[in-house]
């Protein structure tokens, strides 16, 4: 997959294309002018979703688009239900660097991701992101030419070498609760109390704000809940809603039984995270002829850093070489296969790559 391209509108994107036939993936920025009947005219196959902002160098925007050609030897998968996925061998057979691109606020991202994980190849390197809008209705937001779905996901397969880095920077806050009683996205209980309520006392305690109903993502983008692995790693989780259950609604699924803490975060942490996180990307891939950088940030961490995010973007290209791009986009979630044990969906984190 070749580095993005950024156009400020899908129309000049088909007028500087209008011979081209290469396999195109694009991302589009949730206030684009976008009619999907207009794709048709482009002579290739092309594939892509809706996000809140794409990325291009220090700048982000919700108008405007990201488009990646495939080379010849890449292919995609399209998955029109998240809950099926066609494990053709033929696809995943010898690739071992993927992009995924999914539906951010299906229910069925995990039980996706595992299925995907049975059938790529040992060692195969993830690297993705949730598309989806900032009003976080369930709209339909992944496309071909033809249609555009909910709850699916496109697969990209590229012979390329991937290297990617993670980036958190979220603290311990309070901790540890038990998940007593959770459904996919939906966290119902916490040490068998209600976990709202539970969330609430620990929060106000901390900030000295008070959740009315119409403040809690306000408040809440300041302290995500990390999801505690075997191997003590923190899986960070952003609740968004409170349901008309008083239940907690999280973008990704929280496993019943699962032990929790809430997060906080300083400014100043995230941004140095990415820059780390960068820095570190492009020594273990120093040997590439070109160090372009994909990124999938997410959208609630853009929020909660206000007025600082800009300093994130710059942080990280800081450590990058003159004339490479950083590419991508602001998303509902991340995905990163961090380990040869699992690939995980991440929320509030960043997630960087290089292909070559």
């Amino acid at each position: 997959m070749k580095k993005g391209k950024f156009y400020f509108c899908l129309k000049d994107f088909l007028e500087e294309n209008q011979t081209n036939t290469q396999k195109a993936f694009i991302l589009v920025a949730e206030y684009t002018n976008f009619n999907l009947e207009d794709l048709k005219s482009y002579n290739g196959e092309i594939f892509g979703g809706i996000v809140p902002f794409v990325v291009f160098n220090e700048n982000y925007y919700n108008k405007g688009i990201i488009v990646c050609f495939l080379e010849e030897n890449s292919d995609f998968l399209f998955v029109e239900d998240l809950n099926y996925l066609d494990t053709n061998p033929t696809f995943f057979e010898n690739r071992k660097s993927f992009l995924v691109l999914l539906d951010g606020l299906s229910p069925n991202i995990t039980s996706f991701l595992e299925n995907v994980f049975e059938v790529v190849c040992e060692n195969a390197q993830i690297i993705g992101g949730g598309a989806g809008k900032m009003t976080f209705e369930n709209d339909p937001v992944i496309f071909t030419k033809d249609k555009i779905y909910k709850n699916a996901a496109i697969i990209i397969a590229t012979p390329m070498k991937l290297h990617t880095k993670i980036a958190s920077g979220w603290e311990y806050l309070e901790g540890p609760f038990l998940a007593t009683s959770s459904e996919k996205n939906i966290l119902k209980t916490l040490n068998f109390n209600n976990a709202f309520d539970v969330y609430k006392s620990v929060i106000e305690k901390h900030s000295g704000m008070t959740f009315t109903d119409d403040n809690f993502f306000d408040i809440a983008k300041s302290y995500p809940f990390g999801i505690v692995k075997f191997n003590s790693q923190t899986i960070v989780r952003d609740p968004i809603y409170i349901d008309d259950n008083n239940h907690i609604v999280l973008v990704g699924d929280i496993f019943q039984n699962s032990t929790v803490n809430i997060l906080k975060g300083e400014p100043s942490s995230l941004v140095k995270s990415t820059g780390l996180a960068v820095k570190e990307l492009l020594i273990e891939s120093d040997s590439c002829e070109n160090q372009d950088v994909i990124i999938f940030d997410c959208i609630s961490r853009s929020i909660f850093l206000g007025d600082n995010f800009p300093s994130e973007l710059e942080e990280m290209k800081s450590f990058m070489k003159e004339g490479s791009t950083l590419f991508g986009a602001l998303t509902l979630g991340e995905i990163c296969s961090d380990t040869d044990m699992y690939i995980s969906f991440y929320n509030k984190s960043c997630i960087v790559g290089v292909l070559c």
